[in-house]
């Protein structure tokens, strides 16, 4: 028993003290581009904020700036409307800034860790030891610098985090007592339908990928359903579905074409620079690339695979039914990546796969190395179980170490923040490759006004002050 408390307080610990890091690393991020456009906003995003369903767009046949993501927007308009301004009570205007984007990227990783740990051990409480252990494995897999380019969950931009991660956390709390009662059999309580019917609208008109991923779980769910033996016998899908089904996934399903409808008149897509058929020639390139850039992503792969072996040497039902998860978590990976080159084609994207485009299929393999690490955790016998204990404490400690960095990335930002707040000029010159809420330099001031308002709003600066960057 001692032991046994003494193993929980370690796991408490390490996972408190990787949290604490990464909150660090958060607050020393720079904030990057797409502030001022959308957080004052400008036109082209208040044109989505006034028009939240597209009903305008579609009846005057006007096109929007990413029309079907207005939860998305509105959420981060109105998070660095307030926040900000509220934190200023207990720190400094441009603190408050960055500790605002700190607390939301902070909150959506412990979110993100606390779901998969609960889907892996099928414990709720934070101090359960084996929810504990479930935690302690996905967590050095949330790389905040290390190997986020190709493993990468919150955006280092403060903008994508709310398009991307934000919606995709979301939509594993929404997917959990689905995919509980796929699983188990577990009923859904109806106090949870009334919870989860706003995320039925809410969802489909968030971020980018949500229509993509909910069309594609919906569709596999289907056809799991319909290979059920008790389908080949009745032929009858009133009897084969169950109610969640018909309340939660059909309407869904609505939401998302629509949503899917409604990004035709995205202003975004219109003068496609390459073709269709060039973007598919482009994602072998974009798939190899992806995959061996760095150790990150091939060392989760080597780990799963080993898994496998395990799982089919040691063979048990939970172990079969793991490995026929990693099956549709591999189909539902194919199907999504010959879907990605018809989302249109981004020059900050040049070969269509990126971190944030393939997230999806990087949280389910997460997702399996924890679960499937987790049972072989349970099963293996005293010599082999010491063995793997080492191996896998091995990796994920070099997943930790490799994410230590960025404690001082926002450095630069900082100091011109405190430079236009004392300059007595209304145009400042700041140092060259000292980017201000962007992703580069700005050698004409006048394109600075939108972000110059922006710092304004948030009192870090007495006046607009314009500003760009020394040659």
């Amino acid at each position: 028993m001692q032991n046994r408390t003494i193993l929980k307080w370690i796991f408490i610990v390490f996972i408190l003290a990787d949290l604490a890091f990464s909150f660090l690393q958060y607050y020393n991020s720079p904030l990057y581009g797409d502030t001022d456009s959308h957080i004052l906003p400008d036109k082209n995003i208040q044109k989505v904020i006034d028009d939240p369903f597209g009903l305008n767009a579609i009846s005057s046949g006007e096109k929007h700036a990413n029309p079907n993501r207005f939860f998305a927007h509105y959420a981060y308009m109105k998070y660095f409307h307030e926040v900000p301004l509220f934190l200023q009570k207990i720190t400094n205007p441009i603190s408050s800034v960055y500790l605002a984007a700190a607390i939301i990227k902070f909150i959506i990783q412990v979110l993100f860790i606390y779901i998969l740990a609960v889907f892996i051990s099928k414990q709720w409480s934070i101090l359960n030891i084996k929810l504990l252990i479930a935690a302690s494995l996905t967590l050095p897999l949330f790389q905040v610098y290390g190997y986020w380019s190709r493993l990468g969950i919150n955006d280092q931009s403060i903008a994508y985090t709310f398009f991307y991660a934000l919606p995709l956390v979301v939509l594993m709390v929404f997917l959990k007592p689905i995919f509980d009662n796929l699983e188990t059999g577990k009923k859904i309580k109806f106090y949870t339908y009334f919870l989860l019917t706003p995320l039925v609208i809410i969802l489909p008109l968030s971020g980018p990928l949500i229509p993509a991923v909910l069309g594609i779980i919906i569709l596999l769910i289907t056809l799991n359903y319909l290979m059920n033996k008790k389908y080949s016998e009745t032929k009858n899908i009133f009897i084969v579905f169950p109610i969640w089904f018909y309340l939660l996934l059909i309407p869904m399903s609505v939401m998302c074409l629509y949503s899917i409808f409604l990004n035709s008149y995205n202003s975004q897509n219109q003068g496609e620079i390459i073709t269709l058929s060039q973007r598919y020639m482009l994602l072998p390139k974009g798939i190899w690339k992806h995959l061996f850039h760095s150790l990150g992503l091939p060392l989760l792969l080597v780990l799963i695979s080993l898994n496998v072996f395990l799982l089919k040497k040691n063979k048990t039902t939970k172990g079969d039914q793991l490995i026929r998860t990693l099956r549709w978590i591999g189909i539902f990976a194919l199907i999504y990546i010959l879907l990605l080159p018809m989302g249109g084609y981004r020059t900050y994207r040049p070969l269509i796969i990126r971190y944030d485009t393939i997230m999806p299929v990087t949280v389910a393999l997460i997702y399996f190395f924890g679960a499937s690490s987790y049972y072989l955790l349970e099963i293996l016998t005293a010599g082999h179980k010491k063995k793997y204990i080492i191996l896998i404490i091995t990796c994920l400690t070099l997943f930790s170490i490799v994410d230590i960095d960025g404690l001082d990335r926002n450095s630069c930002e900082k100091e011109a923040f405190e430079k236009m707040a004392s300059s007595k000029y209304k145009i400042v010159k700041l140092p060259k490759d000292c980017f201000i809420m962007s992703w580069s330099n700005i050698h004409d001031y006048k394109k600075s006004e939108g972000r110059a308002q922006l710092i304004h709003y948030w009192n870090i600066t007495p006046e607009v002050k314009l500003f760009y960057n020394e040659e």
